[in-house]
């Protein structure tokens, strides 16, 4: 069972979500790290989850529209945690771990080799990905294309969108060599395991009782609060 602490393990009280902190509690309890990536205004890539910094920090400013020094003396949610760069988790990490990285949706190809180039030096395993077919595609064209890249499903569409995303991801999208894995959010774990048998990650668990129904479907779990558990 491969279990991943989603954004690492945090409570957003004590310990801050995508932080130093985090990691370093997911990896003194042995699990695996889910991590989101951005882009700053100065092309650095960052640790942090949304596109606006004001969930966290109160200040209604987006990541792209900030160089990496305004961003990286915030104090988050009250506590003493930061915004880390990515270079900072790799070298925390050192590879003791499988990390699992999303890639959010402002990435350019020349920023995409950037990352290309970080992960060069980095010796452990890592997965790849999105959301976003766009970027995966990019990312299949360049060197990335070593590590297995997963695309993201999505729930939130409706009606007529949500027919036309259906047709593009399940029948089309999904069976592209270039996809190694399904990351798929639990609410669809069933309609996944109709149209493909490629190995599938589950998210996110958040009790045990999710995840003891969910492990019966797949051996990647990508959990969080009281669903993050080592099991048994």
């Amino acid at each position: 069972m491969n279990i991943y602490a989603h954004r690492g393990v945090f409570d957003n009280k004590k310990i801050v979500e995508n932080t130093i902190s985090a990691f370093k509690k997911a990896l003194l309890d042995n699990f695996n790290i889910e991590l989101d990536i951005r882009v700053t205004k100065d092309n650095k890539i960052i640790v942090f989850h949304d596109e606006n910094i004001k969930r966290l920090t109160n200040i209604d400013r987006l990541v792209r529209n900030m160089t990496y020094d305004e961003l990286k003396n915030i104090k988050l949610l009250n506590t003493n945690d930061r915004i880390p760069l990515l270079e900072e988790v790799l070298t925390l990490v050192k590879g003791n771990v499988t990390l699992l990285i999303e890639i959010k949706d402002n990435f350019s190809s020349n920023t995409l080799r950037d990352l290309d180039k970080l992960l060069l030096d980095y010796n452990g395993k890592v997965l790849l990905q999105s959301f976003n077919p766009i970027i995966i595609r990019k990312m299949a064209s360049t060197s990335l294309k070593r590590y297995h890249m997963g695309i993201l499903l999505t729930n939130n569409y409706k009606g007529f969108k949500r027919a036309l995303y259906e047709v593009f991801i399940y029948k089309y999208f999904i069976k592209q060599k270039s996809i190694s894995f399904i990351s798929s959010p639990k609410e669809l774990v069933f309609k996944v395991k109709e149209v493909t048998n490629k190995e599938l990650f589950i998210w996110t668990i958040k009790t045990i009782e999710e995840f003891i129904k969910y492990k019966k479907y797949s051996n990647n779990l990508i959990c969080e609060e009281k669903g993050i558990v080592k099991d048994k």
